[in-house]
């Protein structure tokens, strides 16, 4: 679960510099620096180096990008596009997506993301 990481100043609260919010549900942190980051509950996975994670999802829905992964931008446009699409489209594309027997390396990253995005929308549907 990720918990907003506030620090306080004169005209209230300000989210952690740390943390960009590029909207509710898709924030973008450097993972190395999580664990110094009061308020964000994050385990690292052992088989991969946290600079090579491209992304995580909490149970909460909140989706956190690490900056310092390579796709990082391609990460954050592509994800935030996803967002605005609607529900039926994105599992017509996984539909469309399940029909291709061997996908290149960007055919399964994009689908991979579209499963990302409808499972950070059923995470979120669960916490309503």
């Amino acid at each position: 679960m990720v918990f907003l990481s506030f620090r306080k100043k004169e005209k209230g609260l300000v989210m952690n510099k740390n943390i960009e919010v590029i909207n509710d549900n898709l924030w973008a942190v450097k993972f190395s620096l999580i664990p110094y980051i009061p308020g964000i509950d994050y385990k690292p996975d052992t088989t991969i180096p946290a600079f090579m994670e491209p992304c995580r999802l909490a149970e909460d829905g909140l989706l956190l990008l690490n900056k310092e992964h390579q796709n990082y931008s391609l990460l954050k446009d592509s994800f935030q596009k996803l967002a605005k699409k609607n529900y039926t489209w994105l599992k017509k594309e996984v539909k469309r997506g399940s029909r291709i027997r061997s996908k290149n390396e960007v055919q399964t990253f994009y689908y991979n993301m579209i499963h990302i995005e409808l499972e950070r929308r059923e995470k979120l549907k669960r916490k309503r």
